[in-house]
């Protein structure tokens, strides 16, 4: 034990004093009587009581003296030594796990007593820094050793919609590494213990709080149109259980817009990850959907999803090419089957051509014929023995495989300035690329589909898809439902509207809440949805790291007890002191 202030212990010198005050007798005045036997009896009596007298008042005296001294050591603020003094860096895990459970037994209403009960051990004798930690470390307090301003910054702290993030893992590593800060401390983490925490560097001191749970939960999900089936939607899902023993759910799909629901599964939960399932809706209405997981768990936040189906908006497409019968069918294909593309003639929003194209819309274009802003020095066909992919992952090229085109009718030529070659041949010949050409964008593949049986092929519809919905900017479709913690980028122009009703404009913005964001873009709105969707934040097993924190000091300083000793014996003295004078 060591003294903050021990030129305070100077004042056990005031026992002396006090004790003299006890044994200091006072010298009676004499004086005459005429009635001496009177007084004799009472000299008797007093004779005989004077042993316990001189018990009762050493007993007042030790504890007179007990309660000087616990008040002189209480002002030298006495410590106990637990630790190498250094000043700490306690971070409170407020990611999404940390809101499971019964009220004021949840992980965050654990963390706030932990992190309370260190603030006032510390009594202002070293600093502390308060941080939350979930999709980023966030400092609530900067290193302060006011009692006062800890506890306040405490008592701040929520649990958030988010689960930890790898940026979060990674910064507080650096801080436990010394590689921010002064690094003079000790990197205390209060946390219930569950997924994202692994990688934590081994400075890190873990205090778990609260006992493994009962739960289970929806850990990825998605919803949309189901391609090739017309009107049939898809709920893809995935369950993820902490029960230590097989449990009966049901899980229910239905339109929130008109109540009615469309799916009632009844499952069985095995503990651990599911396997993914796709869920089938025939017949599915665009709009809000809500996916609840029936169960009796200790985690609501991942029992239920909102997400939007969205309509079915199909891109209007006109054919202006020789063999116009192959390209009609496949459009034709796309659009009985629920595809993306329907013809038209009149508001068409894309063409598909054979050669130079009219019009214009936006352009696919198979092979190069006759004079075109898209091409120049166009000659004659030339043998391509390989492609050769140049902008790897772009939308056009993403589902294809190249080695399967057969690039026959490829003719020599060179593409316009600027252009965005995709792929191109052994010699460096343009196969696929993309131009926009007063003011209209197309793509252009040079071969011939009509040779080598390309109509038959399989990569023929996907190319014309792929193509259409990069031409239309259709590729980044919104998702019906997003995980808290994904960041998505805002387009000039627009605005976000989270579901708590904060507007938001363009850029990157990180989905921190659960529920419906509307995004509003010139001409249009598009509404999407965000929940946990994370298996590390239902998963409440004891799977996490295992405790490590070493001793640390909570609760009441020493000095505070001692004062509340003196104050008790005072007490007691002043109560004795009462009864002697009353008889």
């Amino acid at each position: 034990m060591t003294f903050l202030a021990p030129g305070m212990l100077w004042g056990l010198l005031a026992l002396i004093p006090i004790a003299a005050i006890f044994f200091l007798k006072v010298r009676p005045r004499r004086k005459q009587t005429n009635a001496f036997f009177l007084w004799q009896k009472v000299f008797e009596e007093k004779k005989s009581s004077a042993l316990f007298r001189r018990l009762r008042d050493l007993f007042s005296l030790i504890l007179m003296l007990l309660a000087a001294a616990a008040i002189v050591f209480a002002m030298s603020r006495p410590r106990v030594d637990q630790d190498d003094g250094r000043d700490l860096l306690v971070v409170v895990d407020v990611s999404a796990s940390m809101s499971a459970g019964p009220q004021d037994e949840r992980g965050i209403d654990l963390a706030r007593q932990e992190a309370e009960g260190i603030v006032t051990a510390l009594n202002g004798t070293r600093r502390m820094a308060l941080a939350s930690f979930a999709d980023r470390l966030e400092f609530v307090s900067h290193l302060s050793d006011s009692p006062r301003d800890l506890l306040q910054s405490v008592r701040t702290l929520e649990s958030r919609d988010v689960p930890v993030s790898e940026d979060a893992r990674r910064t507080l590593n650096q801080y436990a590494e010394g590689k921010e800060g002064d690094g003079n401390y000790r990197v205390i983490l209060l946390t219930d213990g569950h997924g994202g925490l692994e990688g934590l560097d081994e400075n890190i001191e873990v205090m778990r709080l609260g006992e493994p749970m009962q739960n289970a939960g929806l850990v990825e999900a998605d919803f949309g149109w189901i391609p090739g089936k017309a009107n049939t939607a898809g709920f893809f899902y995935r369950i993820a259980s902490s029960f230590t023993e097989t449990k009966q759910a049901e899980l229910e799909l239905r339109n929130a817009e008109t109540g009615g629901i469309a799916r009632l599964l009844p499952i069985v939960l095995e503990p651990g990850l599911t396997e993914p399932k796709v869920l089938q809706v025939g017949d599915a209405e665009p709009g809000k959907w809500i996916a609840s997981l029936n169960i009796a768990d200790d985690f609501t936040k991942d029992n239920e999803i909102e997400m939007i189906l969205p309509l079915q908006k199909k891109i209007p497409v006109r054919v202006s090419a020789k063999q116009s019968y192959f390209f009609q069918r496949c459009i034709e294909a796309f659009d009985l089957s629920g595809g993306i593309l329907r013809q038209a003639t009149e508001d068409a929003e894309l063409m598909l051509s054979q050669g130079a194209p009219d019009g214009e819309e936006p352009a696919l274009i198979f092979g190069a014929e006759g004079e075109s802003p898209y091409w120049s020095d166009l000659g004659d066909t030339v043998e391509v023995l390989a492609a050769r992919v140049v902008v790897e992952g772009h939308p056009v090229l993403k589902h294809l495989d190249l080695d399967g085109i057969p690039f026959i009718g490829a003719r020599s030529l060179k593409a316009p300035e600027g252009a965005i070659i995709l792929a191109k041949s052994e010699s460096g010949l343009p196969l696929i690329y993309k131009s926009s050409q007063e003011g209209r964008t197309a793509i252009v593949v040079n071969l011939d589909p009509a040779l080598g049986d390309f109509f038959l092929s399989p990569w023929f519809p996907v190319l014309v898809h792929d193509s259409a919905r990069h031409l239309k900017s259709r590729e980044g479709e919104w998702r019906a439902v997003y995980p808290t913690g994904t960041v998505v980028t805002v387009p000039d122009g627009g605005e976000l509207t989270t579901p708590t009703g904060e507007v938001l404009g363009a850029g990157p913005t990180q989905l921190n809440q659960r529920g419906l964001f509307s995004l509003a873009l010139p001409g249009q709105t598009t509404i999407f949805g965000a929940s946990l969707l994370h298996p590390g934040e239902s998963l409440l097993d004891d799977s996490g790291p295992a405790a490590s924190a070493q001793d640390v000091a909570s609760g009441n300083p020493p000095a505070l007890w001692l004062l509340i000793i003196a104050l008790i014996i005072i007490a007691v003295e002043s109560v004795l002191y009462h009864r002697r004078k009353l008889g």
